[in-house]
């Protein structure tokens, strides 16, 4: 046993290095060996992915956790988050194969483990399959539970490194209208919202799906907000600026999303995106390393060209363009009403 785990390590160390055909050679030889065999279907998971075999990818992920349910506490290390988790089946899940966005048919493209990134959520399954959409340059998964926020979050204080940084995105919002009132969708910790009152805007409103975040906003800082699913939210109001941080990759329909965001917008008014875009020059560099690949809370992965297509459909221009300093490889875009522009 000791000898087939010194082999098991050694293709580890061929697969880091990027030898990846000796590292196959030895964890195919080893995975006859039952101890062991479960070790090397998660590892020949990975060489698959990144060797563009998704779906034998998905296949050997999951033949490793229903051999062997605790799988990694043999894989990471002592302090990693996901050291204790153990795989108790799967669980039921929705099934997409047709893009959210057009409606064109996806094809698997990556296969990854979440339980590689952070603390793992047990109602989610530790595989994602994720579809790529050539007709509209789009990325999103296959396989999701139907709801999957985090009703029971841990308190979150805002964060007073980040005011400035939403002070910075509403200076840039101002070269786009002269409007004050901001709805923010998605409130998080209330940085954006906390930075708005004061800079002077007037009123500052959020939604949030967790009741958690609402109730904090109240309670600690006095804001205005009401728990919502945004697709879901009913208002008549109409808004000089919509802020939407790191919303639209978790929703399952990010079409109705941005049509309710156009419907909500003033006719002089900025709805600005923040999400991760897979075609960023960071993405590209970090490859498969890339954490975003990895979320677990996230169905939609976008490129610059999906996001402006959607915005479009529903007669929305781009007009900024910035790389986030906030998240690592996600685009920054404010768009206004494209009859604004002639």
């Amino acid at each position: 046993m000791v000898e087939h785990v010194k082999k098991y390590n050694e293709a580890v160390k061929l697969f880091n290095e990027n030898r990846i055909d000796e590292a196959v050679e030895i964890l195919i030889e080893l995975q006859k060996i039952k101890e062991v065999a479960p070790l090397c279907h998660y590892r020949l998971a990975g060489i698959s992915n990144v060797t563009g075999d998704p779906e034998a990818a998905y296949n050997l992920y999951y033949s490793a956790f229903k051999a062997l349910p605790n799988l990694t506490g043999a894989l990471f290390a002592d302090k990693h988050p996901n050291l204790n988790y153990v795989f108790k089946g799967m669980r039921p899940e929705k099934q997409r194969t047709d893009c959210p966005l057009c409606g064109g048919q996806g094809r698997p493209h990556w296969c990854y483990s979440l339980v590689e990134a952070s603390g793992h959520n047990y109602d989610i399954n530790p595989i994602r399959m994720w579809m790529y959409c050539e007709a509209c340059h789009h990325i999103f998964a296959r396989d999701f539970p139907e709801k999957i926020f985090l009703q029971n979050a841990n308190p979150r204080r805002a964060n007073p490194l980040y005011f400035s940084y939403y002070a910075n995105i509403l200076q840039s919002i101002r070269k786009y209208t002269a409007g004050m009132s901001l709805f923010e969708v998605g409130i998080g910790a209330c940085e954006c919202l906390l930075a708005a009152r004061e800079m002077g805007y007037e009123p500052v409103f959020g939604i949030d799906v967790i009741e958690r975040h609402v109730e904090d906003a109240k309670k600690l800082y006095g804001l205005d907000t009401e728990t919502a699913d945004f697709n879901e939210y009913k208002s008549d109001r109409k808004w000089d600026i919509i802020i939407m941080g790191d919303v639209l990759e978790h929703v399952d329909d990010p079409v109705q999303a941005i049509e309710k965001a156009a419907s909500l917008l003033s006719d002089e008014g900025a709805l600005w995106i923040s999400t991760p875009n897979f075609d960023s020059a960071y993405s590209i560099v970090d490859g498969h390393n890339d954490s975003m690949r990895m979320q677990q809370y996230h169905l939609n992965y976008f490129s610059r060209e999906s996001l402006y297509n959607l915005l479009g459909r529903f007669g929305l221009a781009p007009v900024e363009y910035q790389i986030s300093g906030h998240y690592k490889g996600s685009m920054e875009v404010i768009s206004v009403k494209e009859e604004r522009l002639g």
